[in-house]
């Protein structure tokens, strides 16, 4: 049986956008205030303190920088993220 790969590794240009917006794959995030942050469609995390999260998303690196920051809840939905936000940073 082929092994699957990842949306990334298999379609590129048009036909990625295309898929990934008909299957909802975009990143979608609620932010309340500065202490509260709801991310759907959540890769992995990649770095994670009490200052500093990196998360990976299906089009996005997100980087969020506060205080007392902490994981609430990671899982199939998305993750939720509490403390204080200084900042959040987006690379391509």
């Amino acid at each position: 049986m082929p092994k699957i790969k990842p949306i990334n590794e298999n379609y590129k240009g048009p036909l990625k956008k295309f898929i990934t917006r008909k299957f909802y794959l975009n990143t979608h995030m609620t932010i309340t205030d500065n202490t509260h942050l709801e991310i759907e469609n959540v890769q992995n995390i990649v770095e994670y303190n009490d200052v500093y999260i990196k998360l990976k998303t299906s089009n996005l690196t997100v980087m969020i920088w506060g205080e007392n920051l902490s994981v609430n809840d990671y899982g199939a939905d998305g993750i939720v993220i509490n403390g204080e936000f200084s900042s959040i940073e987006f690379e391509r």
